[in-house]
């Protein structure tokens, strides 16, 4: 399941929505923690992609393991599926956060006949802010190191001819 679709690897085509999803429901995250009068309008943007992310990274790190046991060398992407698997870790905590705040947060809303959406007391509604931006600060940075571990293992660690066979720069012309 994890494997391929119509011949291609799922997890290089995974990936690119991990890569692009995350950061954008990361800059969603900061900006609801410390923007309040914008809350009223980021609040289902903000669940919705957290639980996005944490399905495309689940995917990313399970089709990401078949990928590797076909090409039957590993040891290339050792650092690549540590930090791959902790990845889905900070994704299960950033989105468990996400939804906290979500529904702890209060608001103003501009909307025709909107109240001020009250949130939790004070106090907790900081604390819950503080541990949003940590958290997606913490997962922003942990999809950093991820993709630049597998790009790493994709193009220096690779044996000649590279992982996705892409002819080695070096090699003559045919």
């Amino acid at each position: 399941m994890f494997d391929q679709v119509s011949g291609l690897p799922v997890h290089v085509l995974v990936i690119h929505a991990v890569v692009v999803l995350v950061p954008l429901v990361v800059l969603t995250a900061l900006a609801y923690a410390v923007v309040p009068r914008w809350r009223w309008l980021l609040r289902w943007p903000l669940l919705a992609g957290s639980a996005g992310c944490l399905a495309a990274g689940f995917v990313a790190k399970k089709s990401g393991e078949a990928f590797f046991d076909r090409l039957n060398e590993p040891e290339f992407v050792a650092e690549h599926a540590a930090r791959g698997s902790l990845l889905v870790w900070f994704l299960l905590a950033f989105f468990v956060v996400s939804a906290a705040a979500a529904f702890m947060l209060g608001g103003p809303t501009p909307l025709l006949g909107g109240r001020e959406r009250a949130g939790a007391a004070r106090p907790v509604q900081l604390v819950v802010a503080a541990l949003l931006v940590v958290v997606a600060v913490g997962t922003g940075v942990q999809v950093v190191r991820t993709g630049d571990a597998g790009a790493r293992a994709t193009w220096s660690s690779a044996p000649a001819g590279g992982v996705t066979g892409v002819p080695d720069a070096d090699a003559p012309l045919a």
